[in-house]
């Protein structure tokens, strides 16, 4: 699979996820990451409160990453695909929702193109990889590296903007 059907899949399925309009916001978004910018018209705009939202997807992703620790330390190779598309899912929002934009899709054509105002080097060609073997262990280490930088890319656009 490509990294444009595995993102593509990963879009069907989320927005399939219908049922979460009455639970609260934080759980919401820890099941699904973008369910408020899948949305039509949602009550909360995680992309106007960056503040708040931006951090909050890096902790979903640090709960993630807890989770799949575990199966990489008994020595498996290869960890549930959908945890590591939530952690990406919650990079390319964190990207878009520093941005003060919405995430409209997971086209991963026009998102490797795209240029955020606060993104981590090589980004792009870094989640290309990611996205070629998703349950393998190097790419788990990848995505996390990407988190630390860019939630190191977000505190810093944060400070800079507050100027």
């Amino acid at each position: 699979m490509t990294a444009i059907d595995i993102l593509a899949g990963y879009e069907t399925y989320l927005r399939s996820l219908t049922d979460l309009e009455n639970l609260e916001i934080k759980t919401v978004l820890r099941r699904h990451p973008l369910y408020m910018d899948f949305s039509g018209q949602p009550k909360v705009q995680p992309w106007r409160e960056r503040s708040e939202y931006v951090p909050f997807l890096f902790q979903i992703w640090n709960e993630t990453k807890e989770a799949l620790l575990p199966v990489f330390q008994t020595r498996k190779s290869r960890c549930d695909q959908n945890d590591m598309l939530k952690g990406i899912v919650c990079l390319i929002a964190a990207f878009h929702w520093t941005a003060g934009e919405r995430v409209t899709s997971l086209d991963w054509s026009v998102l490797e193109t795209k240029h955020f105002p606060a993104e981590p080097i090589n980004w792009a060609e870094r989640m290309a990889f990611i996205l070629t073997k998703p349950t393998q262990f190097h790419s788990f280490i990848q995505l996390d590296e990407l988190m630390t930088e860019m939630k190191k890319q977000y505190h810093k656009y944060e400070v800079m903007n507050k100027l």
